[in-house]
């Protein structure tokens, strides 16, 4: 059943973003932090992979493990990384126009497996408290109750997305959830979401947390700072668009133009793709100092899924790839994985070639060393090219 909210409320802090279930009545607007051009043309990511280690934090007065157990928690993360890896199950229904700009964006979600004492962990914290987190002046209480996060409020080190998980979140009940942009919570310990437990599986909502965790990564929503009129977020693969969405309306909404409204940071019922342009606004977050840190194999290991995140995956590489004739007569052929960098180094470590294709030709004889990059990670053989 669709909610009606029945409560208006005064418009939170513009450094703020919070989503209702069903937004007929309340349109939350926030300044939007526009990601200067020359830094997102510079970024380099190389394909590679962010895995972040995530953990959920409930909080009810009686139950809380009814609110959130194991096995629903793995099926919120699941259902958020294929959001992020352009899986949605109604990710078929993108209009043409905006087909074209879909994309993986690369980044993985992790239950923690560690906490911050080095304690084994399942990824969920319980507290029988019944701490609301209905605007951003309360949530400190909230926060400063249980934080895995280090250091000073606004200063601190980001160890983990948390997820701080209530039952009120706007003071009606109704409200799904809010989160900072990554410049404005400064990447410190109060960093993360407020969500209501209504909404993380289950509902016709399932897909908002994927738009907060949006805002974490550094998006805004795609109508911008506008309420009853066309806004821009500011990134260039985004149309203009218009709040008060979620019947799914398509066509020439804005100036003449086409909305997208099957993004996840609109306010619609059939939300299921990320842009190109938001990928690369994410991934500049992610290499920004704010949010560095989380994706670091270090924290990986500290949060206890850095063997999920690349161990794993290594070995997999490793008995995927094959690379063939060996020894070569000048001809070296890469099989078994895709989107991958190949380069050729000498003995003496000085690189003599490099491409990113399946056959790679080299005619000099003698004893060399093939590099494969994929998705972050580097398998290396060793190659004899022979006089042919």
């Amino acid at each position: 059943m669709r909610i009606v909210l029945i409560i208006v409320f005064a418009f939170i802090s513009i450094s703020v973003f919070s989503q209702d279930a069903r937004p007929e009545v309340v349109c939350s607007c926030s300044e939007v932090h526009v990601v200067p051009f020359e830094s997102l043309k510079t970024l380099k990511t190389g394909g590679k992979e962010y895995h972040i280690p995530i953990v959920f934090h409930v909080f009810d007065a009686h139950n809380p493990e009814q609110r959130l157990n194991y096995e629903t928690a793995k099926k919120v993360i699941e259902l958020l990384n294929r959001n992020f890896a352009a899986k949605n199950v109604l990710i078929a229904q993108v209009q043409e126009e905006f087909k074209h700009l879909l994309q993986d964006s690369k980044i993985i979600f992790h239950l923690a497996k560690k906490d911050p004492s080095g304690n084994s962990t399942n990824g969920i914290t319980y507290h029988r408290q019944a701490l609301p987190g209905d605007n951003p002046g309360s949530n400190l209480t909230l926060k400063k109750e249980v934080n895995w996060n280090m250091g000073s409020d606004y200063s601190g080190i980001q160890r983990y997305l948390q997820v701080w998980v209530t039952n009120n979140v706007n003071g009606s009940g109704n409200g799904t959830g809010w989160a900072y942009l990554p410049n404005t919570d400064e990447g410190g310990k109060m960093a993360g979401i407020v969500y209501n437990y209504k909404y993380l599986y289950g509902s016709s909502s399932d897909n908002v947390f994927t738009h907060e965790v949006g805002h974490y990564l550094g998006l805004s929503h795609v109508f911008g700072s506008s309420y009853d009129y066309c806004g821009d977020d500011g990134i260039d693969d985004t149309p203009e668009t218009q709040c008060f969405t979620w019947e799914c309306k398509k066509g020439d909404l804005c100036n003449d133009g086409l909305v997208n409204t099957e993004n996840f940071m609109d306010y619609s019922g059939c939300t299921s793709m990320f842009t190109k342009g938001q990928v690369d606004y994410m991934h500049y977050w992610l290499e920004h100092d704010y949010r560095s840190n989380l994706w670091s194999e270090s924290n990986l290991k500290f949060a206890g899924v850095y063997e999920d995140a690349y161990v794993g995956l290594q070995d997999e590489l490793e008995t995927a790839l094959n690379v063939y004739p060996n020894p070569s007569n000048g001809i070296i052929n890469i099989s078994g994985i895709e989107g991958f960098r190949a380069e050729l180094f000498d003995v003496l470590g000085n690189k003599v070639k490099d491409c990113t294709c399946s056959t790679m030709q080299y005619s000099i004889p003698g004893i060399y060393f093939l590099r494969i990059t994929h998705k972050g990670h580097h398998i290396t053989r060793k190659i004899f090219i022979k006089r042919s």
